[in-house]
């Protein structure tokens, strides 16, 4: 097996941290870039060098100097914001590295990409690849991350492009996911939108950074192809709650909601929202109660056929990760 230099983007985040690590301890000689400098201090040690600069903005040539490879992890994530802001740290931002990895001589792209494009208001099973963009974008953030993605399909054909698409990824370190259902609990009751029966699929994260690991040490066929990751284990939003909450320790109280009222009180708020100065991003979103609401599986079968991927580490090892690091930074 060949060693490459790798950029990898979005180091000082959860996903990029842990990708960082997976390459290095391949063998792989990695450039960490993120804009938290702090946060980008957690790669030292598997990062040869590390870069905190603006993909956006900043000249992109120092990250890029002799990389054959980019795994770009960075992105703005959040069920609510300007559209402006995901415009540029999504749409923006990619296309400046795509640009600038050409110039710099690359031969590889891989892209991390976002299911939330598949989102809709209704139960959805087995979501294959295979996509149409809705004449109305039920977020900022998924437009984006759709627009990312074409282009990262029309880079060219002397840059090989691949997109992963992985839903919910969770783990150690994780700062968005799991934290967000936490915040909801703390104070003593959670609401099960639909009774909490909705099916759901998660991703380890230990299982993306493998997967994205085994194609920088292998390669991947074709180009501009989309791949669904996740951990291939459907289960039930109550059943992966009461499974956190205990890991946690956290006694919490079921308040059964109906999806209707639910998601008309998160109109509401998101109008309200809406009239405020800065648009602060609203306790409730119909987005947010829609993805725990709603039943999501994605099929992963073209992932196992043409990259090899087999996910191991199942959901309780992932939040046994996350609960033992939360625990360590005293968030309990």
């Amino acid at each position: 097996m060949s060693t490459h230099r790798v950029l990898v983007t979005g180091a000082s985040g959860f996903i990029g941290r842990h990708v960082v690590r997976a390459l290095a301890m391949r063998g792989h000689e990695v450039i960490a870039n993120g804009r938290d400098v702090a946060r980008l201090a957690a790669n030292r040690g598997t990062a040869r060098r590390m870069l905190a600069l603006d993909l956006a903005a900043d000249p992109l040539e120092p990250l890029l100097a002799g990389c054959d490879t980019v795994v770009h992890c960075a992105a703005l994530s959040a069920p609510w914001g300007p559209d402006a802001a995901f415009q540029r740290a999504n749409v923006l931002a990619t296309r400046r590295l795509l640009n600038a990895a050409r110039r710099a001589g690359a031969r590889r792209f891989l892209h991390l990409g976002s299911p939330s494009i598949y989102f809709r208001f209704r139960d959805q099973y087995d979501v294959g690849e295979a996509f149409t963009p809705p004449r109305r974008w039920i977020t900022g953030y998924a437009r984006s991350k759709w627009e990312s993605e074409d282009c990262v399909r029309g880079a060219g054909d002397d840059l090989q492009t691949l997109i992963l698409r992985p839903r919910a990824v969770f783990g150690e370190g994780d700062r968005a996911i799991l934290p967000r259902l936490l915040a909801v609990a703390e104070r003593g009751w959670f609401p099960l939108i639909a009774g909490g029966d909705a099916l759901i699929d998660v991703t380890d994260v230990d299982n993306l950074s493998r997967l994205i690991a085994d194609c920088v040490d292998h390669g991947w066929p074709g180009s501009g192809q989309a791949y669904n990751v996740t951990n291939g284990e459907p289960l039930r939003v109550k059943d992966l709650l009461s499974a956190l909450f205990a890991r946690m320790r956290r006694r919490v109280r079921w308040i059964p909601v109906p999806r209707g009222p639910a998601l008309a009180a998160a109109w509401l708020a998101e109008q309200a929202a809406l009239r405020r100065a800065g648009q602060p991003e609203p306790k409730l979103t119909r987005y947010g109660l829609g993805v725990i609401g709603y039943a999501q599986t994605l099929d992963i079968t073209r992932a196992r056929r043409e990259l090899g991927y087999r996910p191991t580490p199942g959901v309780d090892a992932g939040l046994e990760g996350f609960a033992s690091t939360w625990s360590s930074h005293d968030h309990a």
